[in-house]
């Protein structure tokens, strides 16, 4: 299992989820009203790597695709994080009603444009889709 390192520790992939959707508990609004997840909901985490000293650039960058995103059909949450310890790396948390919903979200202009800009400037994603276990 990938981990990452940070000086504030060491966290899972499992753990990074677990933190992003804990925004809720502390009282972070949702990109829409959380919702009852249903069956096929996924959930994406996007790990963006940037580069030292640029963290205002990437942040500005990705912050502009929040609205585009929330407004397209199948978007049910669409959050961005910013480690505090690195400041040029970030955690986006997606849900999306299905895997479809999410394939088109990745054909959309905004979003290729922006994977076009993030290979330019050097920056780099990893991303991981989730299935929700119900229970």
């Amino acid at each position: 299992m990938a981990r990452r390192s940070s000086a504030a520790g060491t966290l899972s992939r499992r753990q990074l989820l677990t933190l992003a959707a804990s925004g809720a508990a502390l009282g972070v609004a949702p990109a829409r009203s959380a919702a009852e997840p249903a069956p096929g909901w996924i959930a994406a985490v996007t790990r963006i790597h940037g580069l030292p000293g640029r963290a205002d650039d990437l942040k500005g960058h990705l912050l502009s695709l929040s609205g585009p995103t929330r407004a397209e059909a199948g978007c049910v949450q669409y959050d961005l994080y910013q480690d505090p310890a690195t400041p040029h790396e970030f955690l986006r948390f997606e849900i999306w009603t299905s895997a479809d919903a999410l394939e088109v979200h990745k054909q959309m202009p905004h979003l290729r444009a922006s994977f076009e800009k993030r290979q330019r400037e050097g920056w780099t994603t990893e991303i991981a889709v989730w299935k929700r276990v119900p229970g």
